[in-house]
């Protein structure tokens, strides 16, 4: 290095470093007094904040380039589906327990609807596509961080008869009231693709446009075969661990 100044990749490592050493929440220095503590350029160095960015390790708050404030959490399979997972100390569905046992505050809006279903949601569902549908759009958040926003798709029927289609879903939610009903679940398949976020997810979940996300389609069906549930959640990889377990006996 002629100049004596650190290359890009030696900048984002020693950027990465610095805030690895940090508290989450913590705001990042100016960025001259970043250059100089990591011996590279302020240029070099707004880039590396980018890289962090799209990495999920840095968040923007105004003007300032800040730790991430939270943990990754754990989605578990098939533990989360589990009724004394969802039901656990009064929790309102899987999400409300797996944040609370992360130690975090979880927070969700949720919008219930009609709206014709998706070419993609309506197969899934053995449904016309453009058929009416029951819909739950959902906002999430953990300690006031959005984490994931979903999606979830019902027949009508299904809705009508679990009482889904109110704001409201009760004590270990969705799949709490379904199994009170003919539409009780008994199989999940979730298939898992990895994207760059829409516009409308960059605003929601607060992410820049280079960042990734899991776009994770989770389709429940009935004894009966029938498929009573589609939901798609768009959650931040950086956000996020999957786990899966499965029994081979």
């Amino acid at each position: 290095m002629t100049s004596g100044k650190a290359t890009l990749p030696e900048t984002i490592l020693g950027l990465r470093a610095f805030v690895n050493a940090q508290e989450p929440g913590t705001a990042l220095p100016a960025e001259a007094a970043l250059a100089e503590l990591i011996g590279s350029t302020r240029t070099l160095v707004n880039t590396a904040i980018g890289h962090l960015m799209a990495e999920g390790q840095l968040i923007r708050q105004g003007k300032k380039a800040v730790v991430q404030p939270i943990r990754t959490i754990l989605r578990q399979v098939p533990t989360r589906y589990t009724a004394a997972y969802r039901e656990a100390q009064g929790a309102r569905g899987a999400f409300d327990a797996e944040v609370r046992e992360h130690g975090m505050q979880p927070r969700w809006t949720t919008e219930p609807g009609q709206e014709p279903a998706p070419e993609s949601v309506a197969k899934l569902l053995d449904l016309e596509t453009g058929t009416l549908v029951a819909t739950r759009a959902r906002e999430m958040y953990a300690d006031d961080v959005p984490v994931q926003v979903a999606i979830t798709y019902l027949p009508v029927d299904v809705a009508t008869s679990a009482g889904l289609t109110e704001v409201e879903s009760g004590a270990g939610g969705l799949i709490s009231r379904m199994g009170e009903t003919d539409s009780k679940q008994t199989s999940v398949t979730e298939t898992i693709q990895v994207r760059v976020p829409t516009e409308r997810e960059q605003q929601q979940l607060k992410v820049p446009g280079d960042a990734r996300v899991y776009e994770l389609t989770h389709a429940a069906r009935t004894a009966q075969n029938r498929c009573v549930e589609v939901t798609v959640h768009v959650m931040p990889v950086h956000l996020w661990d999957l786990s899966y377990t499965w029994d081979l006996s």
